[in-house]
């Protein structure tokens, strides 16, 4: 039994409802500019990147070593953290860095996914 096997189907389908709420008040605060939705969906953003990262590092098969998996666990988990900074101090350069390592994690997931042994 590998370690995907112990994560419930509900993980799953909250990282789902995330994200499509995430793209919903990203959208409702681009159209209405309206500033308390795209706080919430840079919070929402945040928070899905930690939880993807969280259930790609318990995925991550440490008996053969997946380092792509790995790296792409801790660039979505830092990707997070650098989002809640932002919000945080609201410093441009953060929500910069948060997207960059964010589409790092996602380039190495999808790397190990289709690529990878």
């Amino acid at each position: 039994m590998n370690s995907l096997d112990n994560i419930p189907e509900s993980v799953y389908r909250l990282i789902f409802l995330g994200i499509v709420l995430y793209f919903a008040l990203l959208v409702y605060a681009t159209v209405g500019n309206e500033p308390l939705a795209a706080f919430a969906a840079y919070f929402l953003f945040g928070v899905i990147a930690i939880g993807v990262g969280t259930v790609l590092y318990l995925q991550a098969d440490r008996d053969r070593g997946s380092p792509a998996m790995l790296g792409a666990a801790v660039c979505l988990v830092v990707g997070g953290m650098l989002q809640f900074a932002f919000l945080f101090t609201g410093v441009p350069i953060l929500d910069d860095a948060s997207s960059l390592v964010v589409f790092v994690g996602i380039g190495l997931y999808i790397y190990t996914v289709w690529y990878a042994d």
